[in-house]
């Protein structure tokens, strides 16, 4: 494979601009309350719909299967149970929790968000469950791939980057100096800003990732994807992540994964941390 996930004239595994600037974690200087709808109540949405509501964000949870299926615990904090329909209407923010390969489902949805509302994507692409898509695996970000097929300028990359576990049991309050932190990319700083507050907001250091284009930095197999670092760990991370190698430490983890646990069955976090560590840092 050819330069995987490469930017344009920047050699595997150099650094990238601006990269060790800025932990922002007091990025927001006062507080908001802002409307957000989730789209997606899987392992990580439902973690997203319990934070950001205890947080006290107005929050709309949707499934592909209907209000009704969304458990009671996940809305106990104050979140709503939706069509995704209603989810993306009168937003400030919508996040995607969805499945990689689902995201030009919901493009129809998202094509009646307003250009001004901001949106999350927290997928990952992962070639075994997903359609192969040919633009990822010649190179390009796959948030990047993500906005297009939504017909969006620009979104965000953010929670893609932690296990389902440890973003469920894993968070910490703010000055926690073994606190998580989690890559933000984007290319609006006003978006950028929002979703690393709200990243903050869900228990865990937002860390400035720069660009959309540099996404590819937090990805599956690099060593940034769910390997649990802090503020301090993180920076040198994501700088060392090389787009020849991140994808086959990717299928290798994932192979590993299979072959002890059995198909369909997730790791719980410790283990998670450590073989990815072991394979991808």
């Amino acid at each position: 494979m050819s330069a995987v996930g490469r930017s344009p004239g920047r050699a595997a595994g150099t650094k990238p601009r601006n990269l060790d600037h800025r932990h922002r974690g007091s990025v927001r200087t006062r507080s908001f309350i802002i409307k957000i709808g989730i789209l997606g109540t899987g392992n990580i949405g439902k973690t997203l719909t319990r934070r950001l509501s205890a947080a006290g964000h107005e929050v709309k949870a949707a499934n592909s299967r209907g209000p009704e299926t969304i458990e009671a615990d996940v809305l106990a904090s104050g979140g709503r149970a939706v069509t995704a329909a209603e989810a993306v209407v009168d937003v400030d923010a919508v996040i995607l929790s969805i499945p990689f390969d689902r995201i030009p489902q919901v493009a129809p949805l998202i094509a009646e968000v307003p250009a001004d509302t901001v949106v999350i994507d927290t997928s990952n692409y992962i070639p075994h469950r997903d359609n192969p898509i040919a633009a990822i695996e010649d190179g390009q970000a796959e948030s990047v791939w993500a906005a297009k097929q939504l017909g969006r300028a620009a979104i965000v990359k953010a929670w893609n980057s932690i296990g389902a576990e440890s973003f469920a049991y894993r968070n910490k309050p703010a000055g926690s100096g073994d606190r998580i932190a989690l890559p933000v990319a984007a290319d609006s700083p006003r978006e950028r800003d929002l979703a690393m507050a709200l990243v903050e907001d869900t228990g865990f250091d937002a860390f400035d990732a720069g660009p959309l284009a540099e996404s590819w930095r937090q990805q599956p197999g690099t060593p940034a994807y769910c390997t649990d670092l802090t503020r301090q760990e993180l920076p040198d991370a994501l700088a060392t992540a090389d787009p020849a190698r991140s994808p086959k430490r990717r299928d290798l983890g994932f192979a590993v994964v299979q072959e002890r646990f059995g198909a369909g069955v997730q790791p719980d976090a410790e283990y998670l941390v450590r073989l990815n560590r072991a394979i991808c840092m």
